[in-house]
């Protein structure tokens, strides 16, 4: 009996010993949510102009793809780390993998006799590396690049009009995210800058297309697991 609890009690110093030679840096779940601030050309206060021939505007409502306000956005993802950690523990690379990110920005509309918003409504996911720094204790900061694959649905001015040369629908396989997040135990803040264009032709290259651009600064809060 005496030999059991001595070797129980040896194994378990080793387990523990072996856990805090571990990095504190692992890997989880995610989720956050937030408001989408819209930049650039994207929030200016005139209609963008579309860049593909044989496009107009209707008239009495201008160019169709409005300028945009404040939205919202939610995020979920994974932190995969690759390999130990390096730095004496307190540096780990690995990847930021989010696999759903919905989002929408509201515009307001140009014809006074409309009095619901207008809405662009996104929906995608976002993959890229990730460096982990653990400066103290389990406090951490993430710096990332994400490259995002994201499907579009713009409600606007001309939704109702049946002219064939504007697009509801849209794809965009090279949006950009650069990231830096602060997490401390299971808390999460994070700032990110998305930029790139969106093409609106309904997912059928025949059709006259319209891009815009869609850059957004993301302030996000959240848990991680």
């Amino acid at each position: 009996m005496k030999r059991t609890i001595i070797s129980a009690i040896f194994i378990f110093f080793l387990i523990s010993n072996l856990v805090q030679a571990q990095s504190s840096i692992n890997s989880g779940f995610y989720f956050q949510l937030g408001p989408v601030f819209p930049q650039g050309t994207y929030a200016a206060g005139d209609p963008q102009v579309l860049t593909s021939t044989g496009v107009h505007s209707i008239p009495g409502h201008g160019i169709s793809y409005l300028p945009a306000k404040i939205g919202a956005g939610l995020d979920l993802g994974f932190l995969i780390y690759i390999g130990p950690a390096f730095a004496k523990k307190h540096i780990r690379a690995g990847i930021d993998a989010t696999f759903l990110s919905v989002w929408y920005n509201s515009s307001k509309p140009d014809s006074a006799t409309t009095v619901t918003d207008n809405y662009y409504y996104y929906g995608g996911q976002k993959f890229g590396p990730v460096i982990t720094i653990n400066p103290v204790d389990r406090l951490m900061i993430d710096l990332s690049y994400k490259l995002n694959f994201n499907l579009a649905y713009h409600f606007g001015e001309w939704h109702s009009y049946a002219d064939n040369s504007f697009s509801k629908y849209g794809a965009n396989l090279t949006q950009n995210e650069m990231s830096v997040a602060i997490r401390y135990l299971i808390m999460k803040f994070a700032l990110q800058y998305n930029w790139g264009k969106m093409t609106y032709d309904n997912l059928d290259k025949t059709r006259p297309s319209q891009m815009i651009q869609t850059n957004t600064l993301r302030i996000m809060v959240g848990l991680i697991f």
